[in-house]
């Protein structure tokens, strides 16, 4: 089923104020965990993904296991300035690690996620990749000038401003190419030799992405990221900072780069992309792993597993 909530529509569809600016991440995750908390199953086993699902409280006969896509970033990952803050953030963090105990296993979409889960709840997990269309993807004949992709929502944590500057201010004969829309959307419009294209299609995005000479994946502390493996699959090189998680989805100079998080990091990764010696079928294999078919086989593995030991 999918447990979509009213609160949730109403708290992304615009509150506005004083009450969005104050407290409505912290406020917002609280509430979506308490609606879960509140719901029923009469199956033995439930499987449950989101960041907040962990609060469902099976019953005594129920096993639960978790497909974890981060642990709430605002209650553990980022620093809280002032008491109060510091004291919600801390209050919220231990009901949420208290509700953990109800979950049987919890499986991580990232190595990253894995990392975090292992510090917050204390517990070892697994590592399924989430399932991408990497079959849809191809490559064409690059676009003379060259173009770069970037996929992301246009808000500050995915770093599109710093990278549509890099590319503004790049010596380099080459475009940026953003897919998204957001709040930053009209900003990134100002700048020289960056395009947003907000609404594309799944096919249409298959091919500004086939067309282009690589991509760029450059989000804060991604806890999985899919874009990079879109690009890849593509047999095209992808820009990532060195952070977690992305750098994990490169193998320096063979399938992208990895590079420092600044303007000069980012126009040196798109020299080395430029001037690389790339070869699409190492690549289009570093995306394998994250395709459809692999992950249906994992994911049963994993659940029977955990099945087999939960009973």
């Amino acid at each position: 089923m999918d447990a979509e909530f009213p609160f949730q529509s109403e708290f992304h569809n615009g509150m506005s104020g004083w009450f969005y600016r104050q407290i409505p991440k912290h406020y917002a995750e609280f509430r979506v965990g308490q609606r879960f908390g509140g719901l029923e199953f009469d199956e033995d086993v439930l499987l449950s993904t989101s960041t907040m699902s962990k609060w469902i409280v099976p019953k005594y006969h129920q096993s639960h296991i978790n497909y974890c896509h981060v642990p709430p970033p605002h209650f553990y990952g980022i620093p809280k300035p002032g008491p109060f803050e510091w004291a919600k953030s801390l209050g919220l963090g231990v009901i949420d690690q208290h509700f953990t105990t109800f979950v049987d296993e919890i499986i991580a979409n990232s190595e990253f996620t894995r990392q975090r889960i292992q510090r917050h709840y204390r517990t070892n997990s697994e590592v399924l990749h989430p399932p991408v269309r990497v079959n849809n993807f191809y490559a064409d004949k690059p676009d003379s000038p060259p173009y770069f992709v970037m996929v992301c929502r246009l808000v500050p944590m995915k770093r599109p401003e710093l990278v549509a500057r890099a590319f503004a201010n790049s010596n380099a004969d080459v475009r940026l190419v953003v897919i998204g829309s957001g709040p930053l959307q009209s900003k990134l419009s100002e700048f020289q030799n960056v395009e947003v294209r907000p609404g594309l299609t799944d096919s249409e995005l298959e091919e500004v992405v086939a067309r282009s000479i690589g991509g760029v994946a450059f989000a804060k502390l991604e806890h999985c990221g899919i874009t990079p493996k879109e690009f890849q699959a593509a047999g095209k090189p992808v820009i990532v900072p060195d952070e977690p998680n992305l750098r994990n989805h490169v193998v320096d100079g063979e399938t992208g780069v990895v590079t420092a998080v600044s303007e000069d990091g980012i126009r040196s990764g798109i020299n080395r992309v430029l001037n690389g010696d790339w070869n699409p079928d190492r690549i289009r294999e570093a995306a394998q792993p994250w395709g459809r078919e692999a992950f249906q086989k994992r994911a049963r593995e994993l659940v029977q597993t955990a099945v087999d030991t939960i009973v």
